[in-house]
C-alpha cells in the first residue's frame, strides 16, 4: 500500500500558486483553531484575500474559535459577521454548553493546569449570545465535486474531540472515512498541518478484525489537517491556513507542485492537492492581552514556541 505525506512544519509560503489557475479548478480555503486570537485571524483573513479568497469565495472554518486566547468574543463576532460557514469545535462546545471541561487531552500536569485556567477565563469572557451561536453550529459540513465527497469536521468523522495525529494507521483512517462515506476528510483539532493520502485498500486488515460489514471502497482516500490559526503546535508560531485545489491532474500538479500527497480522489477523475500558508502577526501583542485577562504566562510562552 502506498502512502504519501505533505507535512509543513517550518514552511514559508508567502504567495499562493493558484493566482493563474484554470477557471475550471475549484479552490477552497480552510482554517481552524483560532482560539480567541483575533490578530492571528485578521492576518489570515488578509492573506486569504491577497490569495483570491475575499468576499464571496469558498471559505470554511473547522471550529474551535475560542479557548486559550484573550478575545473569544472578538473572534466569534468576526467569523459571524463574515458569514463563513463554520462547524463547532470541542472547545466551543465545552465552554458554550458549560460542560466544565473542553474534552481536551493534557499530557502533563502543567498542561492540565493551564487548560483549567483557560477554561475558567474563556467561560467568564464569553457572553450568552456568542455561546448560543456556537451551540447552533453543525458538527459536520459536506461538499461534493464531480463525484468526490468531502467531509469537513473538527476532530474526526465520529468524535468532536478525537485526535487524528500522524501516528494513526492507514487502516484506522480508512475505516473512519469509509464509515462516514467520505473520500476526503478535512479536520482541525491537532494544530499540526498535513496532507496524507493512501489507497483505500488499507481498510482490508480492518475488515479482517471483525468489521466485515464495511463496504469495500476503491481508489484513494485523503486526509487534510488545517493546522491552527491561533495556537500552532508544529514549532512555527505563524498562523496557518490551507488551500485545497480540486481539478484535473495537470492543473492540480501545476497549482501545488510540492504536494507529494496530491492524487486522485476515490475512483473519480478529480485530483486533490493542498498549499499551506503561514502568516506572521504580532505574537507579543497577543501575549500581553493574554496576561491582561488573567491567562497563565505558560500559555503565552507556548504561543511563542508553537
Amino acid at each position: 500500500m502506498t502512502q504519501q505525506f505533505t507535512l509543513l512544519q517550518h514552511a514559508s509560503i508567502a504567495v499562493s500558486r493558484f493566482g493563474c489557475h484554470n477557471p475550471r479548478m475549484r479552490r477552497i480555503a480552510l482554517f481552524s483553531d483560532v482560539h480567541g486570537n483575533l490578530p492571528a485571524l485578521d492576518a489570515v483573513l488578509a492573506d486569504m484575500a491577497r490569495s483570491g479568497f475575499g468576499e464571496g469565495s469558498e471559505r470554511y472554518c473547522l471550529g474551535d474559535l475560542i479557548g486559550y486566547g484573550p478575545d473569544p468574543g472578538g473572534v466569534v463576532e468576526r467569523v459571524r459577521a463574515l458569514g463563513v460557514p463554520t462547524i463547532v469545535g470541542n472547545y466551543d462546545d465545552g465552554v458554550a454548553a458549560h460542560r466544565g471541561q473542553c474534552g481536551c487531552y493534557y499530557g502533563t500536569e502543567q498542561a492540565k493546569s493551564d487548560g483549567e485556567a483557560s477554561y475558567r477565563v474563556t467561560e467568564r469572557l464569553l457572553d450568552e449570545r456568542d455561546a448560543q451561536w456556537l451551540l447552533a453550529l453543525p458538527q459536520h459540513l459536506w461538499l461534493e465535486h464531480e463525484g468526490a465527497v468531502i467531509l469537513l469536521t473538527h476532530g474526526s468523522p465520529r468524535r468532536l474531540n478525537e485526535y487524528l495525529l500522524l501516528d494513526r494507521t492507514e487502516a484506522q483512517l480508512a475505516r473512519l472515512a469509509i464509515e462516514a462515506g467520505a473520500h476526503v476528510v478535512c479536520h482541525g483539532h491537532i494544530h499540526i498541518p498535513y496532507h496524507r493520502s493512501f489507497d483505500a485498500a488499507a481498510a482490508a486488515d480492518v475488515r479482517l478484525r471483525g468489521t466485515s460489514s464495511l463496504t469495500p471502497v476503491e481508489g484513494r482516500i485523503h486526509y487534510v489537517s488545517s493546522g491552527s490559526v491561533g495556537k500552532p503546535k508544529d514549532g512555527d508560531p505563524r498562523a496557518c491556513w490551507v488551500e485545497l485545489a480540486l481539478g484535473d491532474e495537470d492543473e492540480v500538479r501545476e497549482a501545488a507542485p510540492d504536494d507529494v500527497a496530491a492524487g486522485p480522489v476515490g475512483e473519480t477523475e478529480v485530483w486533490l492537492a493542498t498549499v499551506f500558508h503561514r502568516v506572521s502577526y504580532d505574537v507579543e501583542q497577543v501575549a500581553r492581552a493574554m496576561a491582561a485577562v488573567g491567562l497563565p504566562e505558560t500559555l503565552a510562552e507556548a504561543l511563542r514556541r508553537a
